[in-house]
């Protein structure tokens, strides 16, 4: 066929004058909307990504669980909590302080049972998660065990909701916890424990202020912020892996000197308390996404954000 310059103008019709990539999503409500509490969890969200703070506090939007859903990571954590904390509010009830080895094999199976049967997976799923319970169950006996043995522990707390009130120049805001476990020590000290079914943060991120839940409850246990808890010197930050794998658990010390916990701890209240002074009690825009190296957990909200009209689909979709 001859020559022609049609395919070419064709082609052009489709090409606009000017790019103009779509900006990120970055609404600024009104400061009367805004939130005037936040927890411990949600600290590393308005962190991250915090266009998805605003869509869940402000807008109060939920993503709806698929139908039939079968049992996920999430619902996983849940029975592991659940189970542990039954496991060792009933332990520590006993005379004594602790159950020989079989009495606490036998409250264990109850609690992970009774965990698993309040989720109500399929029979099919409860069998598959059931060994990975046992054997999360022979670690707990055997580090519980070890523990006490040590005579360093003089009673545990578990699930104990905190509420502490960060009085601010432009107003007050709520910070709110549950704690998994704070264990009073033999010199009266306490050691904060969570327990983690994933991934366990690095302890360079609790300094640096990127993994703040441990250092706030640590801050919150110095001003006696938990039920049923005095006010007491926080001796170390422990994070337990659970997984119920090859390796059923770990032990993750994180900071495990008195006076670097509290370091550590009021570091991170103090930004904190510029973090809500920005987007809590300021009027501060939400920017979806805005620093490139912190990847904020789930992504519920990037079809909301349209992350995929502006961010690179490789790096930041994904």
């Amino acid at each position: 066929l001859p020559h022609s310059p049609a395919a070419r103008w064709a082609a052009t019709l489709d090409q606009p004058a000017v790019v103009r990539p779509a900006p990120h999503p970055a609404p600024r409500p009104p400061t009367h909307m805004r939130p005037r509490e936040i927890t411990v969890t949600e600290v590393p969200e308005l962190l991250a990504d915090p266009y998805a703070f605003y869509a869940k506090r402000v807008l109060r939007l939920r993503a709806l669980d698929p139908l039939d859903a079968d049992v996920g990571a999430l619902d996983y954590g849940t029975i592991v909590h659940g189970a542990l904390a039954r496991f060792i509010a009933e332990a520590t009830a006993v005379p004594g302080g602790w159950p020989d080895e079989d009495a606490a094999q036998a409250m264990w199976d109850a609690a992970a049972e009774a965990a698993l049967g309040k989720q109500g997976p399929r029979p099919a799923l409860a069998a598959f998660w059931r060994p990975r319970l046992a054997r999360i169950g022979a670690f707990v006996i055997g580090e519980e065990g070890r523990r006490r043995a040590e005579g360093g522990i003089v009673r545990s707390h578990v699930e104990r909701d905190g509420v502490f009130v960060l009085k601010r120049p432009r107003g007050d805001v709520t910070l709110k916890a549950r704690a998994d476990r704070i264990d009073v020590l033999g010199d009266g000290s306490l050691h904060i424990l969570d327990y983690k079914t994933g991934g366990v943060p690095r302890p360079d991120a609790l300094l640096d202020g990127t993994a703040p839940q441990l250092p706030l409850e640590a801050a919150m246990a110095l001003e006696e912020a938990f039920e049923k808890v005095q006010r007491a010197p926080v001796r170390a930050l422990t994070y337990w892996r659970l997984t119920g794998g090859q390796e059923a658990g770990e032990v993750k010390p994180m900071l495990s000197e008195a006076e670097e916990v509290e370091r550590v701890a009021a570091e991170s209240m103090d930004r904190l308390g510029r973090l809500v002074d920005r987007f809590l009690l300021g009027d501060a825009a939400f920017p979806a996404r805005p620093h490139p190296g912190r990847v904020p957990k789930g992504g519920d909200y990037d079809h909301l954000a349209r992350v995929a009209e502006w961010a690179h689909a490789e790096d930041e979709v994904e």
